[in-house]
Protein backbone atom coordinates (compact mmCIF):
# COMPACT_ATOMS: atom_id res chain seq x y z
CA UNK A 1 0.00 0.00 0.00
CA UNK A 2 2.49 2.42 0.69
CA UNK A 3 4.76 1.90 -2.02
CA UNK A 4 1.59 2.47 -3.99
CA UNK A 5 1.47 5.47 -2.33
CA UNK A 6 4.79 6.65 -3.22
CA UNK A 7 4.06 5.69 -7.08
CA UNK A 8 0.67 7.74 -7.17
CA UNK A 9 2.73 10.84 -5.63
CA UNK A 10 6.00 10.64 -7.98
CA UNK A 11 3.01 9.98 -10.75
CA UNK A 12 1.31 13.18 -10.04
CA UNK A 13 4.47 15.03 -9.30
CA UNK A 14 6.10 14.17 -12.32
CA UNK A 15 2.50 15.37 -14.38
CA UNK A 16 3.05 18.63 -12.41
CA UNK A 17 6.26 19.32 -13.38
CA UNK A 18 5.21 18.37 -16.70
CA UNK A 19 2.92 21.05 -17.18
CA UNK A 20 4.48 23.49 -15.03
CA UNK A 21 7.24 22.85 -17.61
CA UNK A 22 5.09 23.08 -20.98
CA UNK A 23 3.54 26.45 -19.73
CA UNK A 24 7.11 27.75 -19.54
CA UNK A 25 7.81 26.86 -23.19
CA UNK A 26 4.66 28.76 -24.17
CA UNK A 27 5.33 31.54 -22.14
CA UNK A 28 8.78 32.02 -23.56
CA UNK A 29 7.06 31.18 -26.72
CA UNK A 30 4.57 33.90 -26.63
CA UNK A 31 7.00 36.50 -24.92
CA UNK A 32 8.62 35.98 -28.46
CA UNK A 33 5.44 36.48 -30.15
CA UNK A 34 4.52 39.74 -28.79
CA UNK A 35 8.65 41.14 -29.12
CA UNK A 36 8.17 40.85 -32.86
CA UNK A 37 4.82 42.44 -32.77
CA UNK A 38 2.03 39.92 -31.34
CA UNK A 39 -0.02 37.29 -33.17
CA UNK A 40 -2.51 39.81 -34.62
CA UNK A 41 0.13 41.83 -36.26
CA UNK A 42 1.37 38.43 -37.96
CA UNK A 43 -1.90 37.01 -38.79
CA UNK A 44 -2.45 40.42 -40.74
CA UNK A 45 0.32 39.73 -43.01
CA UNK A 46 -0.77 37.93 -46.12
CA UNK A 47 1.74 38.42 -48.30
CA UNK A 48 5.40 39.33 -48.52
CA UNK A 49 7.86 40.48 -50.72
CA UNK A 50 11.66 40.53 -49.80
CA UNK A 51 14.52 41.95 -51.25
CA UNK A 52 17.87 41.00 -50.02
CA UNK A 53 21.12 40.64 -51.50
CA UNK A 54 23.30 37.03 -50.52
CA UNK A 55 26.93 36.86 -49.99
CA UNK A 56 28.36 33.59 -50.34
CA UNK A 57 32.39 32.80 -51.29
CA UNK A 58 33.02 36.39 -52.13
CA UNK A 59 30.21 36.47 -54.53
CA UNK A 60 27.55 38.87 -54.04
CA UNK A 61 23.49 37.81 -55.27
CA UNK A 62 20.40 40.03 -55.56
CA UNK A 63 17.71 37.82 -54.22
CA UNK A 64 13.98 38.76 -54.24
CA UNK A 65 10.99 36.53 -52.88
CA UNK A 66 7.72 36.80 -52.60
CA UNK A 67 5.21 35.10 -50.20
CA UNK A 68 1.55 34.56 -49.90
CA UNK A 69 -0.26 32.59 -47.15
CA UNK A 70 -0.71 29.72 -47.25
CA UNK A 71 2.27 27.99 -48.64
CA UNK A 72 3.18 29.55 -51.85
CA UNK A 73 6.60 31.40 -52.17
CA UNK A 74 8.59 32.16 -54.93
CA UNK A 75 12.07 33.24 -55.31
CA UNK A 76 14.13 35.52 -58.15
CA UNK A 77 17.89 35.18 -58.67
CA UNK A 78 18.69 37.61 -61.70
CA UNK A 79 22.22 38.03 -62.96
CA UNK A 80 23.20 39.41 -66.32
CA UNK A 81 19.51 39.62 -67.48
CA UNK A 82 19.20 36.20 -66.72
CA UNK A 83 16.79 34.91 -64.26
CA UNK A 84 16.73 32.04 -61.76
CA UNK A 85 12.93 31.41 -60.63
CA UNK A 86 12.09 28.85 -58.05
CA UNK A 87 8.32 28.68 -56.40
CA UNK A 88 6.33 26.42 -54.79
CA UNK A 89 2.68 26.68 -54.89
CA UNK A 90 1.54 24.22 -51.68
CA UNK A 91 1.93 21.25 -53.67
CA UNK A 92 4.44 20.97 -56.47
CA UNK A 93 7.76 22.74 -56.08
CA UNK A 94 9.58 23.66 -59.34
CA UNK A 95 12.76 25.59 -60.90
CA UNK A 96 13.47 27.31 -64.21
CA UNK A 97 17.55 27.95 -64.05
CA UNK A 98 18.91 29.19 -67.40
CA UNK A 99 22.59 29.65 -65.55
CA UNK A 100 23.01 25.45 -66.28
CA UNK A 101 21.97 26.19 -70.44
CA UNK A 102 18.68 25.38 -70.55
CA UNK A 103 15.37 26.87 -70.98
CA UNK A 104 12.97 23.79 -70.07
CA UNK A 105 11.01 24.05 -66.32
CA UNK A 106 11.77 21.05 -64.01
CA UNK A 107 10.20 19.95 -60.71
CA UNK A 108 12.02 19.89 -57.42
CA UNK A 109 12.75 16.47 -55.60
CA UNK A 110 10.96 15.84 -52.46
CA UNK A 111 13.76 17.61 -49.97
CA UNK A 112 13.65 20.81 -52.08
CA UNK A 113 10.16 21.27 -51.95
CA UNK A 114 9.94 20.74 -48.32
CA UNK A 115 12.67 22.98 -47.80
CA UNK A 116 10.40 25.80 -50.07
CA UNK A 117 7.48 24.90 -48.20
CA UNK A 118 9.01 25.58 -44.91
CA UNK A 119 10.19 29.18 -45.89
CA UNK A 120 6.96 29.47 -47.19
CA UNK A 121 6.17 29.85 -43.37
CA UNK A 122 6.71 33.53 -43.14
CA UNK A 123 6.38 33.36 -39.78
CA UNK A 124 8.41 30.84 -39.11
CA UNK A 125 7.78 27.11 -36.87
CA UNK A 126 7.20 28.79 -33.32
CA UNK A 127 4.12 30.74 -34.00
CA UNK A 128 1.20 28.14 -33.96
CA UNK A 129 3.67 25.82 -33.56
CA UNK A 130 1.20 22.82 -32.53
CA UNK A 131 -1.34 23.50 -35.40
CA UNK A 132 1.91 22.41 -37.67
CA UNK A 133 2.61 19.49 -35.52
CA UNK A 134 5.77 20.32 -33.83
CA UNK A 135 6.22 19.80 -30.24
CA UNK A 136 8.36 22.12 -28.04
CA UNK A 137 10.73 22.19 -25.15
CA UNK A 138 12.18 24.48 -23.07
CA UNK A 139 15.94 23.21 -22.34
CA UNK A 140 16.91 25.80 -19.85
CA UNK A 141 18.82 28.96 -19.86
CA UNK A 142 22.18 29.42 -21.49
CA UNK A 143 25.09 32.22 -22.18
CA UNK A 144 25.05 33.53 -26.28
CA UNK A 145 28.17 35.70 -26.26
CA UNK A 146 27.70 37.25 -23.50
CA UNK A 147 23.36 37.38 -23.21
CA UNK A 148 21.29 34.97 -21.23
CA UNK A 149 19.18 33.34 -23.49
CA UNK A 150 16.52 30.84 -23.16
CA UNK A 151 17.14 27.55 -25.73
CA UNK A 152 14.21 25.85 -27.06
CA UNK A 153 14.27 22.63 -28.99
CA UNK A 154 11.54 22.25 -31.36
CA UNK A 155 10.80 19.04 -33.00
CA UNK A 156 8.76 19.03 -36.12
CA UNK A 157 6.32 16.24 -37.45
CA UNK A 158 9.29 14.59 -39.72
CA UNK A 159 11.34 14.81 -37.03
CA UNK A 160 13.62 17.60 -37.89
CA UNK A 161 15.13 18.89 -34.81
CA UNK A 162 15.41 22.95 -34.26
CA UNK A 163 17.03 24.68 -31.11
CA UNK A 164 16.07 28.42 -30.50
CA UNK A 165 18.52 30.62 -28.51
CA UNK A 166 16.32 33.66 -27.75
CA UNK A 167 17.11 36.60 -25.34
CA UNK A 168 15.64 36.48 -22.21
CA UNK A 169 15.28 40.37 -21.86
CA UNK A 170 14.30 40.88 -25.35
CA UNK A 171 12.52 37.51 -26.42
CA UNK A 172 14.12 37.85 -29.98
CA UNK A 173 15.90 34.84 -31.77
CA UNK A 174 19.65 35.37 -31.74
CA UNK A 175 20.38 31.85 -33.23
CA UNK A 176 18.98 28.64 -34.34
CA UNK A 177 20.53 25.45 -34.97
CA UNK A 178 18.90 22.89 -37.22
CA UNK A 179 19.48 18.85 -37.80
CA UNK A 180 18.01 17.07 -40.26
CA UNK A 181 18.76 14.45 -41.93
CA UNK A 182 19.33 14.02 -45.87
CA UNK A 183 19.98 10.73 -47.38
CA UNK A 184 20.41 9.07 -44.02
CA UNK A 185 23.37 11.63 -43.33
CA UNK A 186 22.98 14.52 -40.52
CA UNK A 187 23.33 17.83 -41.56
CA UNK A 188 23.35 20.88 -38.93
CA UNK A 189 23.21 24.42 -40.21
CA UNK A 190 23.57 27.47 -38.08
CA UNK A 191 22.22 30.92 -38.42
CA UNK A 192 22.30 33.97 -36.51
CA UNK A 193 20.06 37.15 -36.74
CA UNK A 194 20.97 40.02 -36.01
CA UNK A 195 19.93 43.87 -36.88
CA UNK A 196 16.23 43.95 -35.98
CA UNK A 197 13.88 46.48 -37.52
CA UNK A 198 10.44 47.46 -37.47
CA UNK A 199 8.54 46.91 -40.65
CA UNK A 200 4.85 48.60 -40.37
CA UNK A 201 4.93 47.01 -36.32
CA UNK A 202 6.34 43.76 -37.19
CA UNK A 203 9.66 43.18 -36.11
CA UNK A 204 12.45 41.10 -38.21
CA UNK A 205 15.96 40.61 -38.29
CA UNK A 206 17.70 42.09 -41.34
CA UNK A 207 21.03 40.32 -40.71
CA UNK A 208 21.29 36.65 -41.03
CA UNK A 209 24.60 34.40 -41.04
CA UNK A 210 24.23 30.94 -42.62
CA UNK A 211 26.45 28.65 -42.15
CA UNK A 212 26.61 24.69 -42.05
CA UNK A 213 28.13 23.10 -39.00
CA UNK A 214 31.47 21.69 -39.55
CA UNK A 215 31.74 22.94 -43.35
CA UNK A 216 34.46 25.95 -43.70
CA UNK A 217 33.33 27.20 -47.45
CA UNK A 218 29.78 26.54 -47.07
CA UNK A 219 28.59 30.19 -44.92
CA UNK A 220 26.40 32.80 -46.66
CA UNK A 221 25.74 36.36 -45.04
CA UNK A 222 22.21 37.61 -45.86
CA UNK A 223 21.32 40.99 -45.69
CA UNK A 224 17.32 42.45 -45.92
CA UNK A 225 17.32 45.66 -47.75
CA UNK A 226 13.39 46.37 -48.17
CA UNK A 227 10.67 44.32 -46.91
CA UNK A 228 6.70 44.78 -48.27
CA UNK A 229 3.99 43.62 -46.61
CA UNK A 230 0.57 42.86 -47.82
CA UNK A 231 0.95 43.62 -51.43
CA UNK A 232 -0.87 42.71 -54.28
CA UNK A 233 0.41 39.66 -55.35
CA UNK A 234 -0.85 37.11 -58.58
CA UNK A 235 -1.49 33.33 -57.57
CA UNK A 236 0.08 32.50 -61.36
CA UNK A 237 3.13 33.58 -60.06
CA UNK A 238 3.64 30.46 -58.04
CA UNK A 239 2.01 28.33 -60.37
CA UNK A 240 4.43 25.90 -62.62
CA UNK A 241 4.69 26.67 -66.17
CA UNK A 242 4.59 24.05 -69.29
CA UNK A 243 7.73 23.76 -71.49
CA UNK A 244 7.36 25.45 -74.75
CA UNK A 245 7.22 23.07 -77.77
CA UNK A 246 10.27 22.63 -79.89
Amino acid sequence: MKNTKNFLAVFFLFILISKIYSQSVDAVINSYINAVGGIDKINSIQTAKISESTTRRGNEVPLTITIKRPDKIRTEVTIQGQTQITAYDGNQGWTLNPFRGSRDVEKLNQEQTKNLRESAQFEGELVNYKDKGCTAELLGKDDFEGTDVYKIKLTNKEGDVTTYYIDSQTYLILKKVTKRKMKEVEISTETLYGDYKSEDGYISPHSLEVKQVGSRGDYQKITIEKEEFNVPVDDNIFTMPANEKP
